[in-house]
């Protein structure tokens, strides 16, 4: 018990001198901390005036440096302004100076194209004046070592050229040349060129005529009339004179020179003609000899019957008879067995003049069926010359292709003519079948309406 005493004392008396220590040390560094505070503050107060001596300076720096950046700002808006400016001019340059020269290609692709189309308007005689200019027009085009401005004033120098040709024949102009006159044969003589006008008149002044093409060098003169050829002549000599102008410029030529006969036309078909041109023949001289035949054909009517029809009556049977062999064609045979079978019954007489009427019908319908069938088979013969010519016309398509249009036209229209032909066969074959059946249907008719007047008036048989 004594002994715990002792170590509380002992434990009270250690923590007693542990807080005196440690209170003192407190103090000291209370005291150390008030002293660096004060110091700190000393410290801030010199830093806060020193900034505030500095800070006037620098506020005016600042407002100096504002003022320099406001101006270089500006500065730097008006050089933006005038570089922009001056792109702008620069596009502006560039897009008329490409404009200038997308005209000058337009142009000299005009030009261009006008010298070929004069080379191709030019008469022979007016190329062989101007072949020296033209060919210095043409070597300054193609070479190479030829700048720009060189070849743009030769397309110049080409318009210049046909100015002057126009002028020229608008005027009247003359050349010496040849050309191969209608019999085939080259001659020297003038031509004689009024704007799109040419003729040409031989030295000799014999032969002249219109020049319709000059596309060769040597062109054909297309003569006229005797009366123009000495026109020409006239003028081609003196260079005065009057003469006649083709006011379409060859397209009335070309037209009478496309004009052919019938036979020409219509041989142009090929092989299957000559088959619609057989039928057509036969069924014309059918139509014809069946015309002659059944219009002349004179029919009696029924008064003509009253008498014969009375005599039987009256039993004069021979003199009836006489007088029924002298009706006409097949109606006298047809009452004569009608008056010889007058005394048997009435269905008799009608029986023995039906076999008579059906013997005379093929007489009248004779020939008449061949009519009808060129009428059917005409057109089908025009439609099968025209299928074979088109399969001529496209094999012709596959060797050498379609570059030369009037050919295949020509081919087409040849193919064709084979339906022409048959239709203008089988119109008229149609018509000439419908008169002549309508006057065969007319006859018969009338025999059967003799046969029923001619019973009908018979006496009964009881």
């Amino acid at each position: 018990m004594k002994t715990y005493k002792k170590w509380a004392t002992f434990a009270v008396a250690s923590l007693l001198s542990v807080g005196a220590l440690a209170q003192s040390d407190l103090q000291s560094v209370n005291d150390g901390a008030r002293k660096d505070l004060e110091a700190s503050l000393a410290r801030l107060s010199e830093v806060r005036k020193e900034i505030r001596e500095e800070s006037v300076p620098l506020s005016r720096r600042i407002n100096e440096l504002k003022l320099q950046t406001r101006g270089l700002g500006a500065t730097l808006e008006r050089a933006q302004r005038a570089q922009d400016t001056r792109t702008i001019g620069l596009e502006a340059l560039e897009g008329r100076v490409q404009a200038i020269q997308d005209e000058n290609e337009y142009l000299g692709g005009l030009m261009s194209q006008f010298l070929q189309e004069l080379q191709t308007q030019m008469t022979a005689a007016e190329q062989q004046v101007h072949e020296a200019r033209m060919e210095s027009i043409r070597e300054s085009l193609e070479s190479a070592d030829v700048s720009e401005k060189d070849k743009f004033a030769s397309q110049v120098d080409a318009v210049q050229l046909g100015i002057d040709r126009i002028k020229e024949r608008l005027g009247g102009a003359v050349y010496a040349g040849q050309a191969i006159d209608a019999a085939g044969n080259l001659q020297s003589g003038k031509f004689v060129e009024l704007g799109p006008v040419s003729v040409f008149a031989s030295d000799s002044g014999t032969e002249g005529g219109i020049i319709e093409s000059h596309q060769v060098s040597v062109p054909n003169a297309t003569e006229l009339s005797p009366e123009f050829s000495s026109s020409v002549a006239q003028i081609a000599a003196s260079s005065q004179g009057a003469m006649e102008l083709d006011v379409t410029l060859g397209a009335a030529l070309a037209i009478e020179g496309a004009k052919e006969s019938v036979a020409e036309h219509v041989l142009k078909g090929g092989l299957w003609v000559w088959p619609i041109i057989i039928f057509a023949l036969l069924a014309a001289l059918l139509a014809i000899y069946k015309m002659v035949a059944i219009y002349t054909i004179k029919q009696p009517n029924a008064s003509h019957l009253g008498s014969i029809v009375r005599k039987v009556r009256s039993g004069e049977k021979e003199a009836a008879l006489e007088e029924a062999r002298s009706l006409p064609w097949e109606f006298g045979p047809m009452i004569e067995e009608a008056v010889k079978c007058s005394d048997q019954e009435k269905e008799l007489v009608e029986e023995v003049m039906y076999e008579k009427m059906l013997e005379a019908q093929p007489k009248v319908e004779r020939f008449l069926s061949v009519i009808a069938i060129t009428a059917a088979v005409a057109p089908l013969l025009g439609l099968l010359g025209t299928v074979t010519g088109m399969i001529n016309t496209f094999k012709m398509i596959t060797l050498f292709g379609t570059g030369d249009a009037s050919s295949l036209s020509g081919g087409i229209s040849e193919a064709l003519i084979t339906t022409e032909l048959g239709l203008v066969v089988a119109i008229p074959s149609l018509v000439a079948h419908a008169m002549l059946n309508r006057k065969a249907q007319s006859i018969m008719a009338n025999m059967e309406k003799l046969a029923v007047v001619f019973v009908n008036g018979l006496p009964s048989r009881k």
